[in-house]
């Protein structure tokens, strides 16, 4: 797995490259990315400054190798004198200089990826991992514009030569994908796939299910098999070890809520509940075998909550907690502590 902070500065390279371009427009994005993590502006603050850097040193390079005196024209005589720039006209850049800023901050974003990762986009290992662990979040910002917000306790692959590809091994992650109808964005979670039709999902893997939900646009299940489309407003369910697949609808508004420390549950089980209370709150939670399979839906409210405070969450879902050497661990009424 490509080491965290070597995949947070070349996530602030790839942003550096795209906010300097003059149709840049995902300002949103770029935001998110920012106020996801401390780490994240400090890295793109460093990559505009070592963009300075280099330009400053090619322009001092260029101006060395410029040959001195009258410049010679084909007959051997010496042209007239090139006119000087007026000062007050600093701040034009002639087109020339700009394109060549853009490509020496390509060169500069090779660059950086070899000192810190050792390698550049398409020659870093493939595939490579993201991970989070629980109670963790973070966003991936994907060169096509594209970005994965992973919840906690979340892996997920991807590869610098596919860049429209990942395959969610596990945990939950929200999809905010720009459409390309030539290059459809793919995520596979482990034997099922999943082909972008629009631009927004959210998509749960366990072991013993697949949840995906659609904000917006349009997401196409298992293309060439049950070819299922689900549009804005429904949800997918997979229960894996009966191989069956239910639609039904969602709020809009419900996906994804996660990421405003709300969860938000239609007759989920307990043994799921209780994952998804593991990955948002950084500790482990867990259902007892005789309770797992007992279905829940509401929302739970986990902002601001003590996550060292699991009763008030017990009691919403009519069990008790009961505080283990490893974490919580949820169980009936009538269980013998």
């Amino acid at each position: 797995m490509a080491d965290m902070n070597d995949m947070v500065r070349e996530q602030a390279i790839a942003w550096a490259i795209r906010t300097r371009d003059a149709d840049f427009t995902d300002w949103d994005g770029f935001t998110l990315w920012l106020e996801a993590d401390p780490r994240h502006n400090v890295a793109y603050e460093q990559a505009l400054a070592a963009e300075d850097r280099l330009v400053a040193l090619s322009d001092d390079v260029a101006s060395a190798a410029e040959p001195k005196g009258l410049p010679i024209d084909q007959d051997g005589q010496m042209d007239a004198p090139i006119p000087q720039q007026p000062a007050n006209d600093d701040y034009l850049l002639p087109p020339r200089q700009t394109n060549r800023r853009r490509m020496m901050f390509g060169a500069l974003a090779a660059s950086l990826v070899v000192a810190v990762s050792a390698g550049v986009w398409t020659q870093m290992p493939q595939p490579y991992d993201v991970m989070t662990e629980p109670g963790q979040r973070e966003i991936v910002a994907l060169p096509d514009g594209s970005q994965i917000t992973l919840n906690g306790d979340t892996s997920i692959e991807l590869d610098y030569k596919k860049p429209r590809y990942a395959r969610l091994n596990r945990g939950e992650a929200l999809f905010t994908v720009v459409h390309n109808d030539d290059d459809p964005f793919i995520v596979d979670t482990g034997k099922m796939r999943l082909i972008d039709a629009g631009t927004e999902f959210n998509v749960v893997k366990s072991d013993e299910a697949l949840d995906v939900a659609v904000s917006e646009g349009l997401v196409i299940y298992n293309p060439g098999r049950e070819n299922v489309s689900l549009p804005a407003g429904k949800r997918l369910y997979r229960d894996i070890s009966r191989s069956r697949v239910t639609i039904s609808d969602i709020a809009i508004e419900q996906v994804g809520i996660w990421r405003t420390g709300q969860l938000s549950f239609t007759r989920a089980t307990l043994g799921e509940v209780a994952e998804a209370l593991d990955r948002n709150l950084g500790v482990t939670v867990t259902a007892s075998e005789a309770i797992a399979a007992r279905p829940f839906s509401g929302v739970i409210q986990l902002k601001d909550r003590d996550p060292e405070d699991m009763e008030p969450i017990a009691a919403l879902l009519g069990v008790r907690a009961e505080k283990q050497a490893k974490g919580w661990i949820l169980i009936g009424d009538d269980a013998v502590p």
